[in-house]
């Protein structure tokens, strides 16, 4: 079959046009005292940022809003989205994670201390103490939250959050100032 000038061995009408797809949102959080926000995963996974999956019919931003209140116990505000990832596995499997920038709504919200199947407990750390807490254990569940708080504290930028946005959206410019 002749496609766009390529001989193909299959019609493009043959092949599946559905993923399954994997949402999953990152959060890194920092405070006005320049603390970042760690959370102790259950069943000694490790410490960690607030994440996980994406649950249909919520969108990415309301899936980390989400997941940062019941890891961490902590309401935040998304401030822009330091990178988009995916990664195509198969015909028809693909994942996509977005790594959120967040701040605190209240900057006297107290972390997360009672444990439930979430997590352990919450807290507020600099990247020093983070780096203590790679040394006892559970240690780290992986080192995101160490990488991406250095790579803020060194002046990588945040895009702003208009780079995700909804198919058919108007276009618009983000006046955000990061």
């Amino acid at each position: 079959m002749q496609q766009n000038g390529r001989t193909t061995s299959h019609s493009h009408s043959q092949r599946s046009q559905y993923f399954q797809m994997l949402g999953i949102s990152l959060v890194i959080c920092r405070n006005k005292e320049g603390k970042w926000l760690a959370a102790k995963e259950a069943g000694d996974r490790g410490w960690w940022l607030p994440g996980g999956l994406v649950d249909p019919p919520e969108n990415f931003f309301q899936a980390a809003i989400r997941e940062t209140v019941e890891e961490a116990g902590i309401d935040v505000e998304l401030k822009g989205i330091l990178r988009m990832e995916y990664n195509i596995k198969g015909e028809n499997y693909q994942r996509m994670k977005v790594v959120f920038y967040a701040e605190p709504k209240d900057e006297n919200q107290k972390p997360k201390s009672i444990p439930d199947y979430e997590s352990d407990e919450a807290r507020w750390v600099t990247l020093e103490e983070l780096l203590k807490l790679k040394g006892e254990k559970p240690g780290w569940r992986a080192p995101e939250l160490y990488e991406w708080g250095k790579y803020i504290e060194e002046g990588g930028p945040i895009y702003p959050l208009s780079i995700l946005d909804h198919e058919g959206s108007r276009v618009k410019v983000d006046k955000q100032k990061n």
